[in-house]
């Protein structure tokens, strides 16, 4: 099964308790080390974090339950994730009520924000938006007003990193294909729909999950994603003020092609040597 991901308006209530399960493919440790590794090479900050005792802000948009903000905790971040999912939230708090009081991850800050219309109360070090969440901003001006938001809140020299559903996942690994999943407390059946001329990926999930009693509960999730060229996205990011350092393959240092199902964006906001 693909990804999914988390920013559709009232999508994933229903998924959010089984929304890991789904997600098992995806290890939060991998994707640490490489955003991570990104931001090491290609940030220009020259002061410390904004965070307690200079450590770096992390912004996480579309942050689900939580899984990167705590992993990006224990690396020495302080996390902000936000996201419009109330669900996914509940769950993203209870994982961190469950850790010790001295895990860094047991302090992640989660808000109830429309990603593209966010708002802050100061600076961040580093902002990402990770596992094709920009795909599910349908409309463009979402998009154009999410990097104006972000080169508004970071700091000088700091990166904007986020990934991109490719025209090859959305249009032939999704396509008009059934996928479903039958497990012990839950199953899945997700039809998707990709419609050439407006370049829109629709899921129809119906979800079966197991209540305490014996029950099956039904869910059903109506979830879209656009595919967006990269010329656009080029653009956008030129006109927010924001610089494109790199665009890469799914999950490499290796240069996009059209062959990947996901690219990898990392633009940065001009230090004020730069803006001078």
């Amino acid at each position: 099964m693909s990804d999914l991901s988390v920013t559709n308006e009232a999508a994933y209530g229903g998924l959010a308790e089984i929304y890991d399960l789904l997600q098992i493919d995806v290890d939060p440790v991998q994707w640490a080390d490489y955003i991570e590794s990104l931001d090491r090479r290609y940030s220009s900050r020259k002061t410390p974090g904004d965070g307690n005792g200079g450590r770096p802000i992390l912004l996480d948009l579309g942050c689900g339950t939580g899984s990167f903000c705590l992993e990006m905790a224990r690396r020495g971040y302080d996390p902000i994730g936000i996201d419009q999912s109330e669900s996914m939230l509940d769950q993203a708090r209870r994982k961190c009520d469950d850790l010790p009081a001295e895990d860094a991850g047991s302090h992640c800050l989660f808000l109830n924000q429309d990603i593209s219309q966010f708002e802050l109360y100061g600076t961040v070090d580093l902002a990402c938006c990770l596992l094709d969440t920009v795909n599910h901003l349908i409309q463009p001006e979402q998009v154009r007003c999410l990097f104006r938001l972000c080169a508004n809140y970071l700091n000088h020299g700091s990166l904007l990193i986020f990934d991109l559903a490719t025209a090859r996942h959305l249009a032939e690994t999704l396509g008009n294909n059934l996928f479903f999943e039958d497990q012990a407390d839950y199953s899945l059946f997700w039809q998707n729909q990709y419609n050439q001329q407006n370049k829109i990926s629709t899921s129809e999930i119906t979800l079966f999950q197991k209540a305490a009693d014996g029950r099956y509960l039904r869910f059903d999730e109506m979830i879209e994603e656009r595919c967006y060229e990269s010329q656009d996205i080029r653009q956008w990011l030129e006109i927010a003020g924001l610089e494109l350092v790199c665009c890469l393959g799914d999950l490499s240092n290796q240069p996009a092609s059209e062959a990947d199902e996901r690219h990898f964006y990392v633009a940065r906001r001009p230090d004020n040597n730069q803006e001078n």
